[in-house]
């Protein structure tokens, strides 16, 4: 085990991962074993697969978090929303993905750098993907009709769509270079292939003067893995499906459980 004295940053997965599913916030005990790490000269990188507009209020009151991964590593963020590093996809991917929800009745995200925006079937995009919460559901924007926001914002940096898993499962080899990820029934995201959540790591151990010998990282979902691979402690959460374990040097309690605080603590990061 590396010596726990070189863990100069925490890498870490939101939902389920620091913050169980239908809670609002961290736990204050992870809360207490961040501010110590922090006390410690320890860096904290928040990496998700979430738009920026969509990350928990109270992350922003709870963490400093200088530096944000978002979107699956494709786009890197710094506190306010302004975009450090992005990675688009292709026009022609786009017009590919959107072709193929119209056609099957699939509401189609695209996650942009400014906000989330459907290009098709909007309603059915809003109630799988953002549930109950009037937040997200006010902050995703309606363009099937016009289909235009990638004329003035860029291109898609990612992708979230709704449907039936028996008919997206048939079009998973149809975009050549997105990956095609299960996340919940009936919800996909689709990503750029040669991205990944390390991919944002990369510029903030740069900017950091580190290397992946003094990260420890936490996940739980297999777009997790690419850190939890690359760090010097790879930590996958007891809820996390065994693809992830297996790739860990610690499996720690369920998030629920604080398993994250746990480990810090067990470690003496904490």
């Amino acid at each position: 085990m590396v010596n726990t004295s070189d863990i100069k940053l925490i890498v870490c997965d939101v939902d389920n991962t620091i913050i169980p599913a239908g809670q609002p916030a961290i736990s204050r005990r992870l809360k207490r074993a961040f501010d110590s790490a922090m006390a410690k000269g320890i860096h904290i990188l928040v990496d998700t697969g979430r738009h920026y507009t969509f990350l928990q209020e109270s992350l922003f009151e709870d963490l400093p978090l200088e530096f944000i991964g978002t979107i699956n590593g494709a786009c890197l963020v710094d506190r306010q929303g302004n975009v450090i590093e992005k990675h688009t996809m292709s026009l022609e991917s786009m017009n590919r993905i959107t072709e193929i929800c119209e056609q099957n009745d699939i509401g189609l995200g695209f996650k942009f750098e400014d906000a989330v925006v459907t290009y098709a079937n909007h309603m059915k995009f809003v109630d799988g993907y953002c549930k109950d919460d009037v937040r997200l559901r006010n902050a995703v924007i309606n363009d099937d009709e016009n289909r235009s926001h990638h004329l003035k914002y860029g291109l898609p940096i990612g992708v979230f769509i709704i449907g039936k898993s028996e008919t997206i499962e048939l079009y998973r080899d149809a975009v050549p270079e997105m990956a095609w990820a299960w996340s919940y029934k009936d919800g996909y995201d689709i990503y750029i292939k040669d991205t990944n959540k390390a991919t944002a790591v990369e510029p903030v151990l740069k900017h950091y003067g580190i290397t992946w010998d003094n990260v420890i990282a936490f996940g739980d979902a297999g777009n997790d893995t690419p850190f939890i691979r690359k760090a010097a402690v790879g930590v996958a959460l007891g809820n996390a499906k065994d693809d992830v374990k297996q790739y860990a040097d610690i499996v720690a309690d369920d998030c629920a459980e604080d398993g994250a605080a746990k480990v810090l603590e067990d470690l003496g990061i904490a």
